[in-house]
Order: C-alpha cells, then sequence, then structure tokens
C-alpha cells in the first residue's frame, strides 16, 4: 500500500494478497507462504471518515431541500431528490447509481428491482435489489421516454457528489459534521439503509 493510505483500505489489500498466496500454495506452485507472519492493523486508531446514519426526520429535510434547490453540478432538484430517496432506500453507493441506465431497472416487476451490473458492484458480481413500489411509482414517471441505454440519473463524476450534497445538507439545516466528528455524505445514505435495516430486525 502506498504511504498515506488508511488502515482498513491497506488490510483490505492484504487480505486479498494473502488469499492469493493460499491459491498459490494450495496448487503447488510456491513451497511456502511468505506473509504468515503479517497482521493486520488496527482500524480504530485510524478512523478517517466515519460516517453517520440520518434520522428519519433529516431524510425528510433534505429530500425536501433537494426537491426545491437549484440545480447543482448539472442535476435538477427533483433529480437529486430522487437519487437521495434512492440511494437512502437500496443502499447503493454513488458509483453504483452513476452507473444505472433505464434498462438497470424493471420497474413492472412483482417487486420492482434495480440491477448494478458486475463491472461496477464492489462484490465484482451483478446484484439485483427490490425497490419500494412508490418509488419505482416516481421512477417509471422520471424515467418515461428515456433511451434504454441512456443513463438513469445525471449525476456528477464522484469528485463532485460530496460537495452536492452537502449544498443540499446546508440547506437542509443538518450538519455536515456531528458533534463527535461523524460525517453526513453520500455514502452517510448507504449507512442510514443498513442503520434502518438493523433498526428494522434485518440481519
Amino acid at each position: 500500500a502506498k504511504l498515506g493510505t488508511a488502515r482498513q483500505t491497506s488490510n483490505f489489500i492484504l487480505g486479498a494478497c494473502q488469499q492469493f498466496c493460499r491459491w498459490v500454495l494450495k496448487n503447488h506452485r510456491a513451497h511456502e507462504n511468505p506473509l504468515t507472519h503479517l497482521t493486520k492493523l488496527n482500524v480504530r486508531q485510524d478512523r478517517r471518515h466515519d460516517r453517520r446514519a440520518l434520522t428519519a426526520d433529516e431524510l425528510r429535510r433534505l429530500l425536501e431541500a433537494a426537491e426545491t434547490g437549484p440545480e447543482r453540478f448539472g442535476m435538477a432538484g427533483a433529480e437529486r431528490r430522487l437519487c437521495y430517496r434512492l440511494a437512502a432506500e437500496s443502499g447503493l453507493r454513488s458509483s453504483e447509481l452513476y452507473s444505472l441506465t433505464r434498462a438497470s431497472f424493471d420497474l413492472d416487476a412483482k417487486p420492482p428491482t434495480v440491477t448494478v451490473g458486475a463491472a461496477y458492484c464492489k462484490r465484482g458480481r451483478e446484484d439485483t435489489l427490490p425497490l419500494r413500489p412508490d418509488t419505482a411509482a416516481e421512477l417509471t414517471t422520471y424515467m418515461a421516454g428515456k433511451h434504454p441505454g441512456a443513463p438513469a440519473f445525471n449525476m456528477p463524476e464522484s469528485d463532485y457528489t460530496a460537495p452536492m450534497i452537502r449544498a443540499d445538507l446546508e440547506a437542509a439545516g443538518i450538519d455536515y459534521i456531528d458533534a463527535d466528528g461523524r460525517f453526513a455524505d453520500f455514502h452517510a445514505l448507504r449507512h442510514s439503509f443498513i442503520t434502518n435495516l438493523a433498526n428494522g430486525g434485518v440481519h
């Protein structure tokens, strides 16, 4: 890992390398594993960007602020609201949302679904997720007339999603960084989704 790499990222890299070494040994391509002595780092000593879940009220205020706000980074307010809502209800990352096209959605299915291609999914495999019927209804109206290959959202590149949502958070009166130093950035929408699942008793 390069100098300055976060400990969690370093652990991911080490894990991948150790897995490769185990494969090498299993297939008799080496006599020993040169990485067996290496252990993972303590990520609690190197927290760089802890996120927090938004409350239901904060999510409502964020969506309202986006809806009524001006165009930001090429995205109209109503489009940003729908994109934020989909992120908070599906747990999709900004890069995964960026990859979606009209054809990624099957809005007539029961339940309606959205599919992220393996090339864009962090786990490296195609994922199909269910959508809430009311969200699907909004998406149907929003994407009416879009070509199947057209991007679902006119999202900016990842470098600009943070200032985009930060501006909407400010308009909604929501602190970007709370008293505990936790961030409410775009990835916090995924954190909110997972937290809501846990609060609902979902493993």
